[in-house]
C-alpha cells in the first residue's frame, strides 16, 4: 500500500497540514512532560519556540481566512437581498402590466359591439393604457361613459 501523501491536491495538502500539526502537538505534550519533570533540555526550548511560532501563523492564516470568507457571505447576502427586492419588484409590474393588457383587449375586442363611442376614441383609449398614461380603470370608465 502506498502511504504517500499526494500534496498536490487540495486533500493532500490539508492531510500533510494535518500531519505537521499532529507531529506539534506531540512534541508540546513531550516538552510539557519534560518541564513538569523539570528536566528541559537546550533543545527542548528551541523546538517549542519553533512549534509555538508554526502554530501562531496557520492561526494567524486560518483567521484571516475565516475573516474573508465572513466578509464574502456578508457581500452575497447582500446581492441575494438586492436580487429578492428586485424580483418583487418586476413581479408588480408584470400583474400591473398584466391588469393593462387584459382592459386592453377587453376594449379593443369590444370596438363597436357593446362600447358607445367611435372607434379613434377606443383606440386612443387603448393606446394611452398601453403607455401607462391611465389605469385600467381609467380607461374603463372613459369608454362606457
Amino acid at each position: 500500500m502506498n502511504t504517500r501523501t499526494r500534496t498536490d491536491s487540495r486533500r493532500g495538502r490539508s492531510q500533510a497540514r494535518e500531519t505537521e500539526r499532529d507531529a506539534r502537538r506531540d512534541r508540546f505534550r513531550l516538552v510539557l512532560a519534560r518541564a513538569d519533570r523539570g528536566v528541559l533540555l537546550p533543545e527542548d526550548c528551541a523546538q517549542l519556540r519553533a512549534d509555538v511560532e508554526a502554530e501562531v501563523a496557520e492561526n494567524d492564516t486560518h483567521r484571516r481566512s475565516a475573516g474573508g470568507q465572513q466578509a464574502a457571505a456578508l457581500r452575497l447576502h447582500k446581492r441575494i437581498e438586492a436580487a429578492e427586492a428586485c424580483i418583487t419588484e418586476t413581479e408588480a409590474d408584470r400583474d400591473a402590466l398584466a391588469e393593462r393588457l387584459a382592459t386592453a383587449a377587453k376594449l379593443a375586442g369590444a370596438l363597436g359591439d357593446y362600447l358607445p363611442g367611435d372607434g379613434w376614441h377606443v383606440a386612443d383609449t387603448i393606446r394611452r393604457l398601453c403607455e401607462g398614461g391611465i389605469t385600467p380603470k381609467q380607461a374603463l370608465d372613459d369608454t362606457t361613459d
